[in-house]
């Protein structure tokens, strides 16, 4: 049985396409619909779907914001994106944040109801026999060797360079790099809980390559074999690419961390330490970047709970560490972990009371107010808060909306907008998820049953 939730500032399309999957045949119980990309949000921190269909051109928040949202919180519900809009930028925007497929209005039903099957019943990706992955690997060893000849020597000459990239037949394009640092724990991996063999995390690490390049296939992915157990991806953005202002690049950097060590989980059942690096440049930054990755890829002995690392973090956590170090001793003092200080979560925290109220409050405004990516402010949240980052913000919205409805006669809808909801029908859902009555409901209560909010 599937639940899914269809969003579309357009009431009629959201309606069509419900009462289509609920009369189809694919054992769909639920659809929920939503009318912008907050109200989806909210409906997917409360309960779990198991696709997501969405509009691109949404008022107050793009499909594409959303798809950033849903994979920053919830990597394993698949996206299918439905648009009026032709244009190839928005289907590979979508395709590269991970959405399954994309369609264009008016969508045929015979067409909309293939890709919701496939997206509802793909539980592998393809990973190819063990005689393919040798043949490839022979294939490709000289590759990997000049690949780790640019991501390993920092002393190349630019003539060296021109040489390699020569060799590598234009597979590096750039002009933007960044580097990931993949760690498996192969003795724990694989679905059969029997001991590991050297032979089987050989073949463990072959269907991983291929997991990864398959994971990367939208970012012009190359990933080859590192030191050891180890893997190295290189991804690749345009100058295009970094000047979109509607795409944050390095929280997209981010996401594509967290998809990896999904995929490695789902499809092999590895745990995976991933390293991120910042963005370079140009080839010659590949081995920095590799150092930034691998230093990333080194704090889950801070942080064994957590899984992806990103560079920039930990930059910013040496910059606030520096900042509380007397000058003198500031090169003496080793780095602890600045990001539990309860400096650091009292700026969060601060931040969103001062501006839960506003309906268009993203996880990312508050990373970029405390200078740290998305999923690492979501860690250290919940390590030191002990609760979900967004159920503290719905938690201050209902505590406001209680006290208002309490002390004031204000009607639904303006308790709604003052808490952060732009829509009272979806804040009385929400209310009621919350506090398990309607908001009428609670104000007869709170006031003895004496007097009931009219619904307006």
């Amino acid at each position: 049985m599937y639940k899914i939730l269809v969003v579309d500032d357009e009431p009629r399309v959201s309606a069509g396409i419900r009462n289509f999957l609920l009369t189809s045949e694919l054992n769909i119980t639920e659809v929920e619909t939503a009318i912008n990309g907050f109200e989806a949000i909210d409906y997917l921190r409360m309960d779990h779907y198991d696709l997501v269909l969405t509009d691109i051109q949404m008022g107050r928040m793009s499909g594409i914001e959303l798809m950033e949202n849903i994979y920053m919180e919830q990597w394993n519900v698949p996206v299918i994106v439905i648009s009026a809009h032709e244009k190839f930028d928005f289907a590979k925007k979508s395709l590269r944040l991970g959405a399954k497929d994309y369609l264009v209005k008016p969508v045929e039903r015979t067409e909309l109801l293939r890709v919701v099957r496939k997206a509802l019943t793909q539980k592998e990706l393809p990973v190819t026999s063990p005689q393919a992955e040798h043949h490839h690997i022979r294939e490709h060893s000289r590759r990997d060797e000049w690949l780790m000849e640019l991501v390993t020597e920092p002393n190349l000459t630019p003539q060296d360079i021109q040489e390699i990239t020569g060799e590598l037949g234009g597979l590096l394009q750039g002009p933007y790099f960044g580097v990931i640092t993949i760690r498996i724990d192969y003795s724990q991996a694989g679905f059969s809980r029997q001991q590991v063999t050297l032979h089987d995390r050989k073949l463990l690490k072959y269907a991983a390559l291929n997991i990864m390049n398959e994971t990367l296939s939208e970012w012009d992915g190359i990933t080859f074999n590192g030191f050891g157990h180890s893997i190295i991806s290189i991804i690749q953005l345009s100058a295009e690419d970094m000047g979109d202002p509607q795409v944050r690049v390095h929280s997209q950097i981010q996401m594509i961390g967290q998809m990896i060590a999904m995929n490695l989980k789902q499809h092999l059942n590895a745990e995976a330490i991933i390293g991120l690096s910042t963005l370079g440049g140009g080839i010659s930054t590949l081995p920095g970047l590799l150092e930034e990755a691998d230093t990333a890829a080194g704090r889950s002995t801070v942080h064994p709970g957590q899984k992806v690392f990103y560079y920039g973090d930990i930059a910013m956590q040496e910059q606030l560490s520096r900042g509380k170090q007397e000058p003198d001793s500031a090169q003496q003092q080793p780095l602890q972990d600045p990001d539990g200080d309860p400096s650091v979560i009292s700026r969060i925290t601060s931040y969103i009371q001062n501006h839960y109220r506003n309906p268009a409050l993203k996880i990312q405004d508050i990373s970029e107010e405390v200078h740290f990516s998305a999923a690492h402010l979501g860690y250290i949240f919940k390590r030191e808060m002990k609760t979900n980052l967004w159920d503290y913000v719905t938690t201050l919205r209902m505590e406001e909306a209680k006290r208002l409805m309490m002390a004031t006669d204000k009607k639904r809808y303006e308790v709604a907008y003052a808490v952060g909801y732009e829509s009272p029908e979806h804040f009385s859902r929400m209310f009621k998820r919350v506090l398990g009555l309607t908001p009428a409901e609670f104000r007869k209560q709170a006031r003895g049953g004496d007097r009931a909010e009219a619904e307006t």
